[in-house]
């Protein structure tokens, strides 16, 4: 930072004197303030209870007073004014930076989607004001608790296969008796479809799914999943495991990364010079 104001300063100098990258030639306090955010952009994601982030705004000078930043909504925000409220705006005295704290209403927030908060720096109170990196974009969007039992059902989507095409991809989710996560499904519609593995599956049987219901994010440890022919010849069996996460508990979407192991060979698309197995999918029952 004091590159950067030292070069912005250099320029304004009417002293006729040269600028060294050794030498602050600079008034901390009578200069033009140059100001700016020192984010562009973040995600808010926001429980019923509510949620907030800090933005910080740093300037180049310092005051005896307390000054308060000066900002805008920009008129390509998406987000209404009864979905947030902007707090702090104030620079402390003898201070060089100020907090703005952005609090999100769950309430006033769409049930499915975000929304976008566009805020402009347009200066420093009391402040010969230069705006640099004035432009911070905040989204905004529910964050709904994970519940297991909301999580059952048929899901559909898409998966990806090496650079062929897209295939259908068509999970069921259930609980067992001790109230564990299981699935089925995963990656069925590649095995039987014959542009791709075109092999019959025989039996199945569902694997179970550890989640973190805190962050979404879940393991299938390596388990036995399916039994599958091919021509009619049976073929060794096959187990699964997989990672992926919930990406929004409220719209019900989920990514699944999953890896085929049948006896010593694994297949998770890159063997096939192609990306990984990836599946997005969401609760379509």
């Amino acid at each position: 930072m004091k590159a950067t104001f030292f070069k912005y300063l250099c320029l304004l100098s009417v002293v006729l004197i040269s600028c060294e990258e050794d030498v602050i030639v600079y008034d901390n306090v009578n200069s033009q303030t140059l100001a700016q955010f020192t984010s562009t952009s973040a995600s808010l994601p926001t429980p019923e209870s509510g949620a907030s982030v800090t933005l910080n705004v740093i300037v180049s000078t310092i005051s005896e007073n307390d000054r308060n930043i000066s900002v805008s909504v920009d008129e390509t925000s998406t987000s209404t004014p009864d979905q947030y409220t902007i707090s702090g705006l104030t620079i402390p005295a003898g201070s060089y930076d100020g907090e703005i704290t952005i609090t999100s209403n769950y309430g006033a927030l769409p049930e499915n989607g975000s929304t976008e908060l566009i805020l402009n720096l347009d200066g420093i109170s009391n402040s010969d004001s230069v705006v640099e990196s004035g432009v911070y974009t905040l989204e905004l969007f529910r964050k709904c608790p994970i519940v297991l039992s909301e999580l059952v059902g048929n899901w559909g989507g898409t998966g990806v296969w090496t650079s062929i095409r897209d295939y259908q991809s068509r999970v069921v989710t259930s609980l067992n008796a001790d109230g564990e996560l299981m699935m089925t499904g995963v990656l069925f519609d590649w095995f039987e479809d014959p542009t791709f593995w075109d092999e019959v599956i025989i039996t199945s049987q569902p694997v179970k799914v550890d989640i973190d219901i805190e962050t979404g994010e879940f393991v299938i440890e390596l388990q036995d999943y399916v039994t599958t022919t091919f021509n009619g010849a049976p073929q060794t069996p096959y187990k699964l495991r997989a990672t992926g996460k919930i990406l929004n508990a409220c719209e019900k979407t989920l990514e699944i990364y999953p890896v085929l192991v049948q006896g010593g060979s694994t297949y998770n698309g890159v063997n096939f010079n192609g990306p990984l197995f990836y599946q997005s999918i969401f609760l379509n029952n």
